[in-house]
């Protein structure tokens, strides 16, 4: 009995998809009252030099200044490409 415990296969399940730390999900919550696609923007507004991205919001210089003038879908390619990067480097 004491050796199954130690060396007995375990049943386990697969760990969820971790949930990122910057999502699409908590910035909706962050802006009930908005329509549109809520900004990614956490005030943490530092460039980082070799990625090009912001470090708060992963977003690029460009991104960030286009922005306003993006439509719903353009807003939606952003942030699942700032979900994946994080899921990627393991920001979560």
């Amino acid at each position: 009995m004491i050796f199954k415990k130690l060396f007995g296969r375990r049943e386990t399940t697969p760990p969820p998809r971790p949930k990122v730390f910057n999502n699409l999900e908590d910035a909706r919550a962050r802006h009930p009252a908005d329509k549109d696609v809520p900004s990614p923007c956490i005030s943490v507004c530092q460039m980082d030099a070799e990625t090009k991205q912001c470090k708060g919001c992963y977003r690029t210089v460009e991104e960030i200044a286009g922005w306003s003038r993006m439509d719903d879908a353009q807003r939606l390619m952003v942030w699942d490409r700032i979900e994946d990067h994080q899921v990627q480097i393991g920001k979560f």
